[in-house]
């Protein structure tokens, strides 16, 4: 039987778990549904320090084994019919509801009572099972209070006919006491690949990118641009456009400049030179408050890269619509410029060129073809919603392009020091990292 008291040593050693490096000073059972043989638990790990406690969904067996740690379809199968079933199971302090939001023709409809389950392996900061060959249900392993952007973006991309992304069955959710949402389902894709390994691929063969290639990344970017006018719904206060005023400029510098203190502190022993920019650094910063407020504020992907998108029957779909995990419900859901999003994929354009030398492949010009592909894709979708002003375009786009940059230091330093070159090279030379085309340019 396992030892719940071992829950403080065990949870490090969870993929999912956020905790890792902090002290655990407890973890308990909070609230629990039982489905038969199953306690769908949630835990509370408290720290030392001044760590907030963080809440997870942990599957238990009726002998207390974690169920991740044993094959076990028939539970899995539990948990996925609670959902299928539009099911209530009451909790220790309010209820585990399941919800569908399929039509006659959806595979939840057409699934066997006990499909095949296959638990993919290359989760992190969740579990995700394929039922059936048909319907993938993910598992929120940290839980937070309030509706996951994951389901909260995937109703509203259905609402307003958005395609290009897995279709929304289903989700589960906690309610009562503490309210989250703890399961969301989507119709299962076969894809031919993500787009962090296709396009890695291409720039491994060729120094330059091919005219298909540019022409499916100028296709990648209008999705994107797709994607960012359905996610701004005038009629919906959660999702409705925003103007982007003085103060958030200035809120959105100060940050900056925080952030660049932080990666000071944790990367200049690791990279040479990083001190010593820390002038010119913050004087590219603050070009941003004295921009001249134009564009909106919106809805967005939150951590949009190319591992985030999938090709698949020669198209682009976009998915994992949950934000970093790694920051509180309330940040995942605010609005924010559209150009956030696009930073994250130009920086991962940036990402595959490097990783395709680090590969063996010769010098060439990968990234910089690419990024301005995407633009050119982007920017004819997504005009009305970008600065009219280009000055302030210009430096918003930068600016976040720099944010994306100093995250990517850190945890370079933090988790694979072999990498650390590729975004503080990008970070200490001279000038802007992005290539700009002005907004409402034809691909």
């Amino acid at each position: 039987m396992f030892d719940l008291a071992a829950l403080p040593d065990w949870l490090p050693g969870r993929r999912w778990f956020g905790g890792k490096g902090a002290k655990i000073t407890s973890a308990e059972v909070i609230d629990e549904a039982r489905l038969g043989g199953l306690n769908v638990a949630t835990i509370e790990v408290s720290y030392a320090a001044d760590r907030r406690p963080e809440r997870y969904l942990l599957p238990l067996r009726s002998d207390g084994t974690p169920l991740e740690d044993a094959r076990d379809d028939a539970a899995w199968l539990a948990i996925f019919d609670v959902m299928r079933g539009r099911g209530e199971i009451p909790t220790r302090s309010g209820t585990l509801r399941g919800e569908r939001f399929d039509g006659a023709d959806s595979p939840l409809a057409t699934l066997p009572p006990r499909p095949t389950v296959r638990r993919l392996s290359a989760e992190q900061s969740n579990t995700s099972l394929v039922f059936g060959e048909a319907v993938i249900l993910k598992l929120i392993r940290k839980l937070d209070q309030g509706r996951n952007p994951e389901l909260e973006i995937g109703a509203v991309l259905a609402r307003r006919g958005f395609r290009a992304t897995p279709t929304l069955l289903g989700a589960l959710s906690l309610e009562g006491g503490f309210e989250a949402t703890v399961g969301v389902a989507h119709r299962f894709v076969r894809v031919e690949s993500d787009g962090w390994s296709y396009v890695l691929e291409s720039f491994v063969k060729e120094p330059a990118p091919s005219p298909q290639l540019l022409a499916e990344i100028r296709e990648l970017g209008a999705r994107i641009g797709e994607l960012h006018a359905a996610l701004a719904v005038p009629d919906d206060p959660a999702f409705a456009p925003e103007p982007i005023r003085r103060e958030d400029l200035q809120r959105w510098t100060a940050g900056l400049l925080a952030e660049l203190e932080r990666t000071i502190h944790v990367a200049a022993s690791a990279v040479p030179g990083l001190e010593e920019r820390r002038d010119d650094l913050r004087a590219r910063i603050e070009r941003l408050a004295t921009a001249k407020p134009s564009g909106v504020r919106i809805r967005q992907h939150g951590d949009l890269h190319l591992g985030q998108v999938l090709r698949a029957g020669g198209q682009w779909l976009i998915f994992d619509f949950e934000g970093e995990p790694a920051r509180g419900l309330a940040e995942r859901r605010e609005k924010h410029c559209p150009y956030k999003d696009v930073a994250g994929m130009l920086r991962s354009f940036s990402y595959a060129a490097a990783a395709a030398q680090k590969r063996g492949a010769p010098a060439g010009n990968r990234s910089g073809p690419a990024r301005e592909a995407f633009l050119r894709g982007y920017h004819s979708r997504a005009a009305g919603l970008l600065p009219a002003e280009e000055a302030t375009a210009k430096v918003l786009l930068a600016s976040l392009e720099l944010e994306k940059l100093l995250y990517e230091l850190r945890y370079e330093v933090g988790h694979r020091p072999d990498w650390v070159a590729i975004p503080a090279g990008d970070l200490l030379r001279d000038g802007d990292t992005m290539e700009w085309r002005p907004p409402g340019v034809e691909s």
